[in-house]
């Protein structure tokens, strides 16, 4: 997970304690909800974005889903995304940013992933996907959908069911639905909501914290340096 922001480098632990009394119950109540249905299990990537509004949904559907990190590649041009649409939801998330394929697949082998690509007319189905492992998401562009390197990459090439005369569902749409379907059958087969360890929970704590106090900066820099300053004593 990435540094605090507005947090500076400072320990998770007193990030809390300098910042939880400025949060009302209801604030804490919902961070930690957050965070107890948090995945770091399950990723989506999305491969040379071209529309930010699609970039923005997309972003929106994985927080909104509870997904954590969310994996693009730039390719072919810079990942962007309409702050508009996106609605903050970025500063919940990681995104993390590759130039080519072959890294990304990497960086996800290196972690344990399997690759569902989503391709038009494949073989295989959504609902036949096993998420019983940790599992990344492939998605790709407006036009173009994947790469055929990243289609060939995957361990399973899927489709979304549709019953009506539409052969396509908008990227954005796509995402959202594939999301839908592969959380709540990764939550099934982790027989709970998240599954963050502790430390990732108390990082991501610190992190939504001071995402959500203004001038968490200053706050945490106060609370640090009374704690750093000595007791005398000898005094009296």
């Amino acid at each position: 997970m990435s540094a605090l922001p507005g947090a500076g480098a400072a320990d998770p632990e007193a990030v809390c304690a300098a910042l939880a009394p400025l949060l009302g119950d209801d604030r804490r109540r919902r961070i930690e909800a957050v965070i107890e249905a948090r995945l770091a299990s399950l990723t989506v990537l999305v491969e040379n974005l071209h529309d930010p509004r699609n970039g923005a949904a997309v972003l929106r559907s994985a927080e909104a889903f509870g997904l954590q990190v969310v994996h693009v590649v730039e390719a072919a041009e810079r990942f962007r995304f309409s702050p508009t649409v996106s609605q903050g939801c970025e500063k919940w998330l990681d995104v993390e940013r590759h130039p080519t394929f072959a890294r990304a697949e990497a960086r996800l082998r290196a972690a344990g992933f399997v690759l569902y690509a989503a391709v038009p007319d494949a073989a295989v189905s959504l609902e036949q996907l096993d998420f019983a492992r940790p599992a990344a998401v492939l998605v790709g562009n407006e036009h173009d959908g994947l790469t055929a390197e990243a289609a060939r990459a995957a361990d399973v090439r899927f489709t979304i069911p549709m019953a009506g005369m539409t052969r396509s569902f908008n990227l954005s749409v796509a995402a959202a639905v594939t999301l839908a379907q592969a959380t709540a059958r990764r939550r099934a087969a982790l027989g709970k909501p998240g599954d963050l360890d502790e430390r990732a929970r108390l990082v991501l704590r610190a992190r939504f914290y001071a995402a959500s106090v203004r001038g968490a900066d200053e706050v945490v820099a106060r609370f640090t340096s009374a704690a750093r300053v000595p007791v005398d004593t000898a005094a009296g």
